[in-house]
């Protein structure tokens, strides 16, 4: 058992997770959160799980006293998952990890073979780990640039949403002409990278985003609906929520795996805490993702991954936060046990935290500025 003396990053598997080690046991019960009771006269709103202004399916029930909501409870599970996987060797298992969330397809493949690797005792080549940083920033630069899409679509600004969408497109085409697949399916595997292109260049991409970004800053309609909406402010928070309410929480920073220090990586943080402030760490992360991108010399390169018996955990920044897989492996390389910390399960906490005191037609804005996916909430791995 290792002591943890870092903050609380959340529950994985038996284990609680921390920003600098791992717990057997539940994490710290969390106080005060849940919103007021019902009071006399108070009803509850049920929004989902289909509902044209969500993605995945999901209910929501807003407790009222018709203006402002009081409670919020989120229930995800009707996309809950069982997936098989228990005895079978860790390529086979990998295939199904890169299709738990295919928009965070990397973010989980590399998670979950940093813990085999760890696991192993494999020593990884740094061209490959290179490699890996250039797929999670590729893929933080798409989900990015698509929550600020979902963003202008919900305040019905249809002139930089296909912008956005254009330029997701665009990146989903340079990520399957140097990987060979716009989700990277099939690329990372024990001992290899699949690399079918050469560097990666989105000058283009970066100036056009500036043009649209700078634009919808200048709105002021827009921004009023951001501006106020959902303020979280949570010890437990990460990714881009916790930086848009001024804490510098990174897995890029407190993870040694990935040598980010070679790129002097710098964070971008925020202080408003709110819908706005999770914007534009979204906005200004993806030109910090496009020069780190920038300077990533592609390389193919092999590394020796022999079986070994072990258990370990792998932890990466997905571009919505901390993403961990804990795994235990035998000697012939089966999976044993494995167990999964997904950044949408925190920030659905925080997202019905975030929504006590506001009002309906916040909603989408402050649901979309979590950047939460349901599918990767109800995985159960047996």
């Amino acid at each position: 058992m290792v002591v943890g003396m870092g903050r609380v990053i959340g529950q994985l598997g038996r284990f609680c997770l921390y920003s600098d080690s791992y717990v057997e046991g539940e994490c710290p019960p969390l106080a005060g959160e849940g919103g007021a009771p019902a009071l006399p006269g108070s009803f509850t709103f049920t929004y989902g799980p289909s509902a044209g202004g969500l993605l995945e399916s999901v209910r929501v029930d807003m407790d009222t006293l018709g203006e402002y909501i009081r409670r919020v409870a989120v229930y995800p599970l009707y996309k809950e998952r069982e997936i098989r996987v228990l005895g079978k060797g860790v390529d086979d298992v990998l295939l199904l990890v890169e299709r738990v969330n295919g928009a965070f397809s990397a973010s989980h493949s590399i998670a979950f073979l940093t813990a085999v690797e760890r696991a192993m005792g494999v020593e990884v080549d740094p061209d490959v780990l290179y490699l890996r940083i250039l797929q999670v920033e590729l893929e933080r630069v798409r989900n990015n640039l698509f929550v600020i899409e979902r963003l202008v679509e919900s305040a019905g600004f249809l002139v930089p949403m296909y912008q956005l969408l254009y330029l997701v497109e665009k990146v989903n085409r340079r990520i399957g002409k140097v990987f060979g697949h716009r989700y990277f399916f099939g690329v990372n595997s024990l001992g290899r990278v699949r690399l079918e292109g050469e560097k990666v260049d989105l000058s283009d991409v970066e100036k056009e985003f500036r043009e649209v970004y700078e634009g919808i800053l200048e709105n002021r309609i827009f921004i009023d609906r951001l501006q106020g909406n959902g303020v979280v402010r949570d010890e437990r928070s990460i990714g881009p929520a916790a930086r848009a309410a001024g804490l510098i929480y990174d897995a890029r920073l407190e993870e040694e795996t990935l040598p980010y220090r070679d790129f002097d990586f710098k964070v971008v943080k925020y202080d408003s805490a709110d819908a706005f402030g999770r914007l534009v760490v979204r906005g200004e992360e993806v030109f910090e993702s496009l020069r780190i991108i920038s300077e990533v010399n592609v390389r193919q390169k092999e590394y020796e991954a022999r079986p070994r018996e072990g258990e370990g955990i792998g932890r990466v920044e997905s571009p919505s936060g901390d993403l961990a897989y804990y795994v235990k492996v035998d000697r012939e390389s089966r999976v044993t046990d494995v167990s999964l910390l997904s950044p949408s399960s925190v920030n659905l906490r925080l997202f019905s935290k975030s929504m006590v005191r506001n009002i309906f037609t916040d909603f989408p804005f402050n649901w979309e500025s979590f950047g939460i996916w349901v599918s990767e909430v109800g995985v159960r791995f047996t």
